[in-house]
């Protein structure tokens, strides 16, 4: 939703501010990286944010694809292996139960620790016991790469938003630049004897 509302506002704000009803090259861009590149004929540039965003969406899907599949995986390994019931159990289940042998030791560990509020309930569908410790070792490897892949994806959407970011700001770069009429450089002589040069940039607007 948050992201729709974003989209909606970027559209909006093309339409009532840019020349002759268009949506301006910045907008497009932030919308969609090379889509204001490519409205400015600066083709090579709207390549390079195309092909940019094309791979980290496909890597980002990649990310989130083989995390999910590894997740099926360790549940089901540890449905066989550690006699849980995979129903309706959160993240902080899964990483306890590649913590610890069985319920009872988990329980006895954070009673120790009074820490009450953590506690698993018997008879509740939470027991787990390892048949043995090789198998609890294999199944925290597949959790911790399953969990890997999904903050691979989360860095990847950051670098999404920053090529959204980049593109916009290139496309307004590109926008100012083709304003620009003419530039000059005007060397004078102060009366102290040094040489100054001032640069002229005159814009058409």
């Amino acid at each position: 939703m948050y992201k729709k509302t974003i989209l909606i506002l970027l559209l909006f704000t093309g339409l009532l501010y840019g020349e002759s009803a268009t949506i301006q090259p910045m907008v497009k861009s932030a919308v969609l990286p090379g889509w204001g590149q490519a409205s400015l004929e600066k083709s090579k540039r709207a390549r390079i944010f195309r092909f940019t965003e094309v791979s980290l969406i496909s890597a980002c899907i990649g990310a989130y694809t083989f995390s999910g599949h590894q997740a099926n995986q360790y549940k089901s390994f540890a449905v066989e292996h550690a006699g849980v019931d995979s129903h309706g159990k959160n993240h902080e289940y899964w990483v306890d139960i590649g913590n610890y042998t069985d319920m009872e030791n988990y329980n006895a560990e954070h009673l120790r620790f009074r820490d009450m509020e953590s506690l698993y309930a018997e008879n509740e569908g939470w027991d787990w016991n390892w048949d043995s410790k090789k198998n609890k070792k294999s199944f925290e490897n597949m959790r911790i790469k399953s969990d890997l892949l999904a903050l691979t994806g989360k860095f990847i959407i950051g670098g999404i938003v920053v090529n959204h970011i980049l593109s916009s700001i290139d496309a307004l770069y590109l926008t100012r630049l083709e304003k620009i009429e003419s530039i000059s450089l005007m060397p004078t002589i102060s009366p102290n004897g040094l040489q100054v040069i001032y640069l002229k940039v005159e814009f058409h607007l």
